[in-house]
């Protein structure tokens, strides 16, 4: 759903490889099916990406013969593309607007993969969000105009309801143990 470039699904891909190795199609497949309700992904960017993790040395990649077929790339993930991704998963997201993707794309993995922390990275994300909230206080108390205040208090609601939400995921989802 986005199409910013700011936003990787890189660390989306190297998830989808830790539990085992890929092709490229079945990556397309597995991404489309899994996270089509929050990330969308083109087949020709898949290949790009996986061709600049490969660059990166965030994955390698194995040729294997198929019967009456062209040969297949298969990806599998180094230590460095294991990294990145642990990195990723465990950082909050920085951006409002972001939210809707990477974090839940985060929750996805942290689901997936039975990841331990995930009571730390809803608190670290709320964290974030409250001090949005503050800044926007500040900005909205120093300025006069009325439309600019308008903004800054629809983006605190959306803040808001993304912390309400946040605590709906803590409580769904960390306190079924």
């Amino acid at each position: 759903m986005s199409h910013d470039a700011s936003i990787s699904p890189q660390p989306a891909l190297l998830g989808l490889l830790i539990p085992r190795p890929k092709h490229g199609y079945e990556l397309y497949q597995e991404f489309s099916r899994e996270l089509r309700s929050v990330w969308q992904i083109g087949r020709s960017q898949l290949y790009a990406q996986l061709k600049q993790m490969e660059e990166a040395g965030l994955v390698t990649v194995q040729t294997e013969p198929q019967p009456s077929r062209p040969p297949r790339k298969v990806y599998h993930l180094t230590p460095k593309g294991r990294e990145v991704f642990a990195e990723w998963v465990h950082k909050p997201t920085p951006y409002l607007r972001y939210i809707r993707v990477e974090f839940l794309a985060r929750l996805y993995f942290f689901h997936l993969l039975s990841l331990p922390g995930l009571d730390q990275l809803i608190a670290e994300q709320k964290s974030v969000c409250l001090a949005q909230i503050k800044r926007f206080d500040k900005v909205a108390a120093q300025t006069n105009d009325g439309f600019r205040r308008l903004v800054l208090e629809f983006r605190q609601g959306q803040l808001e309801a993304v912390i309400r939400w946040l605590d709906r995921c803590r409580e769904i989802l960390c306190l079924q143990d």
